[in-house]
């Protein structure tokens, strides 16, 4: 499999005898090969509906075993015409294509099962000018005559695997197909789309518990799990690797999937799964047991019981099914390769990224640490794959993340150093920050990463958003200067407006006064209307969720409150307004009642801050910028399970409260006394019910400098001092002030 990028080249001739033309007075034949796939004849059908499309011409595709003589034609797929040619369809890559003319016939022709779709996509994208935006829009030029003389382009995919999950185009595929990407997470693309390099059964990733559910197998075999502080357990654990009864019960799962998950497929005329993913839980818990812990140590890493037991199954499935692949993580406690053990060649290593800055690119100095994963990981697997994020998980999510830059020169040291595929999260079908244009982005980098960013932007931002694109991408270019500038830093785990530090008061007035131009340029295109509106819609929920902290600048400027420069109701309107035009367009019926339940509670809970919010009292005579507050809407709660409520008792009029014996409290005994509140472990994934980012009072020039914590609480119930009459057990936490010592 080349993993080269092959340059497009387009080829004007200077003189051409013969030209193809489409138009409706000369219309061409599109032939398809005889035995032509579901991929291909898709192709061809794409080929005749965006040429009608553009020209207005009626086009059929007719097999070539029925096609007649005739000068201007086109041939799809592996024909006996582009044999003759000396084009031989054997001898490409699955998703190699080729785009040529030759007089005036042209040949669309790829390897099987994806090279003719792409080729036909290529076509039409590259040479007509057809650009599907997402799986809802596009654009279609209109030429009422269409001239080719010479065209020559060529080319394959730099990375054989490319997925995100998930895409939430519900086509089968379609969108995927039509930009080049071979799987969309969960989704399937159908095999009229070329087909999904698909995961077998049970799952793709964390399937330890899938192949041994603790429910059904923990009590016979406690054995096969966690040995952890001296007791075998099935919580937050894993499985024993070096367990040899345990080690024969997986095999024989294992095998049992393959050849099941292959009759399957061959019943619905799909090719096979040719990947199976044996990895970790999605918690901590490695094995301690004697046999587990000599193996970890004496490779330096938790990788080392992984990776010897990962062998033992591929060594299993290699003799029956050569073709399969077993895939398994380097994640978190798992990410550090080990010193001796190398993967088998039938190994695929995901490594994920959990640590790095996603605002800088794997190059970047600050970096340093998963560029030598990535390298020391690349020196012993020689299949390797990274499990990228797009999306943040810090509360509320969606906020603006300017990352599209980093895709370029991500993807260009991947490729050096023998990636061969790149999964990346991409979630939150509507709320994830200028979403459609991140995906266009990671498709359109993935297949290249040698695209030209800038490029990338106006081919997008022009023609999607029209007359606003310019100032549309004047915001992502100032969110990306203002993150440089403030030297911002953020995790796939952080992402609050707390942990963003460029989105400050100025930026965020900034940004909305381009937004409002992007609208005012559009307003009379209801469609660029609602896209840059969407656009904006990341903005919007970020400037309601950073109220007390916008407020609390305003205020530390000595400026009069009345003159605010924003309006929090205009913002909380559009982007409540935005939402449910989003959730019309993007949902499935059946999702779509739960959807606006969540935005009118979102919108409600940002509300219950007032539009002007004072100093605590405590501090009023604080001197400014010495006091950073932060009130009940700007936490992370666990499961939503502490409540953002009104208070009349709160300076800020809202608290958060934990009724301690509420009936939608899904643990109980997580809520027994004393109970942890404050700071989240990423690492270690500890339970904190109540999470708080301070980053905005952090100074990276004084990383040494103090703060006192104040935090105002209350405790309501019996199980606590001074209880009122028919108070339930209940802690109440209003807000949180860091103070610079005086």
């Amino acid at each position: 499999m080349s993993r080269t990028w092959i340059a497009l080249a387009m080829l004007a001739a200077v003189v051409a005898a013969h030209a193809l033309e489409v138009s409706r007075t000369s219309a061409p034949a599109v032939i398809v090969a005889r035995d032509a796939t579901a991929a291909e004849q898709t192709a061809a059908r794409e080929v005749c509906d965006y040429l009608g499309k553009v020209t207005g011409t009626r086009l059929s595709p007719v097999s070539e075993a029925n096609a007649t003589a005739t000068r201007n034609r086109i041939y799809v797929g592996p024909t006996a015409a582009a044999a003759k040619r000396g084009i031989d369809a054997a001898r490409l890559g699955p998703e190699e294509w080729i785009v040529r003319t030759a007089g005036s016939d042209l040949y669309l022709i790829g390897g099987r099962p994806r090279g003719t779709i792409y080729a036909a996509c290529h076509f039409l994208e590259d040479v007509v000018g057809v650009h599907w935006w997402t799986p809802w829009e596009e654009s279609v030029p209109a030429r009422p005559t269409l001239k080719l003389t010479a065209v020559s382009l060529r080319g394959t995919p730099a990375f054989r695997y490319r997925d995100i999950y998930m895409i939430y185009g519900h086509d089968g595929g379609r969108f995927s197909a039509r930009n080049r990407l071979n799987r969309e997470g969960d989704a399937a693309v159908d095999s009229q789309f070329g087909g999904t390099l698909a995961y077998g059964p049970p799952y793709h990733v964390h399937t330890f518990n899938l192949y041994f559910p603790p429910q059904e197998h923990y009590a016979q075999h406690p054995e096969w799990y966690s040995l952890i502080d001296g007791k075998r357990t099935p919580d937050g654990a894993q499985l024993c690797l070096t367990n040899p009864d345990l080690r024969q019960a997986f095999q024989a799962k294992l095998l049992s999937w393959i050849e099941t998950s292959w009759a399957a497929a061959k019943a619905a005329n799909l090719p096979p799964p040719l990947v199976f993913s044996i990895s970790q839980n999605d918690c901590a818990g490695p094995c301690q047991c004697d046999a587990c812990q000599t193996i970890t140590k004496a490779e330096g890493s938790e990788a080392g019981p992984l990776i010897d037991f990962v062998n033992f199954m591929a060594d299993a499935a290699k003799d029956k099914y050569p073709e399969v692949f077993i895939d398994t993580l380097a994640y978190q406690y798992t990410q550090t390769a080990p010193k001796t053990i190398k993967p088998r060649d039938n190994v695929i290593i995901r490594l994920c990224d959990t640590e790095a800055d996603m605002l800088k690119p794997i190059t970047a100095p600050e970096n340093k640490a998963f560029q030598d994963h990535i390298l020391s990981w690349a020196r012993i697997a020689r299949n390797l794959r990274i499990w990228d994020y797009a999306v943040t998980y810090g509360s509320p999510q969606g906020m603006p993340l300017p990352t599209t830059h980093t895709f370029g020169p991500d993807y260009r040291f991947y490729a050096a150093h023998h990636v061969e595929g790149v999964f990346t999260e991409l979630e939150y079908e509507i709320l994830a920050d200028l979403r459609d244009f991140k995906i266009w982005c990671v498709i359109k980098t993935l297949e290249n990463p040698n695209a030209d960013y800038d490029r990338l932007t106006d081919t997008f931002m022009n023609g999607y958003y029209g007359a606003a694109g310019k100032l549309v991408k004047q915001y992502l270019r100032g969110l990306e200067a203002e993150a440089a500038a403030r030297k911002s830093r953020s995790t796939c785990w952080q992402g609050s407006p707390m942990a963003l530090t460029y989105l400050n008061l100025g930026f965020v007035t900034r940004a909305q006064k381009l937004f409002d131009d992007a609208e005012q340029a559009v307003r009379a295109d209801p469609v660029l209307t609602r896209r840059a509106r969407y656009a904006r819609l990341s903005l919007d929920r970020a400037t309601l969720a950073a109220w007390p902290k916008l407020l609390s600048e305003w205020q530390n400027q000595a400026r009069d409150p009345e003159r605010f420069p924003l309006d929090r109701d205009a913002v909380a309107q559009r982007a409540l307004n935005t939402w449910n035009v989003q959730i019309d367009t993007r949902l499935l019926e059946a999702q779509r009642e739960r959807e606006r339940l969540a935005a009118d509670g979102e919108i409600a809970r940002f509300a219950l801050v007032p539009s002007r919010l004072g100093v605590p009292e405590k501090f009023r005579d604080y001197p400014r910028g010495t006091t950073y507050d932060y009130t009940a809407i700007m936490t992370r709660n666990w499961n939503n399970e502490v409540k953002v409520v009104k208070d009349p008792e709160a300076e800020s009029g809202i608290t958060n409260r934990l009724e301690l014996t509420a009936p939608d409290i899904s643990k109980p005994e997580r809520y027994v006394l004393p109970m942890p509140w404050g700071l989240y472990g990423t690492a270690d994934k500890k339970f904190i019910i109540i999470q708080l980012d301070i980053d905005n009072a952090f100074d990276p020039a004084k990383p040494d400098q103090k703060l006192e914590f104040w935090a105002r609480i209350k405790f309501e119930g019996p199980r606590f001092p001074h209880a009122k009459a028919g108070d339930k057990d209940a802690i109440c936490v209003e807000r949180v002030v860091l103070v610079k010592p005086r």
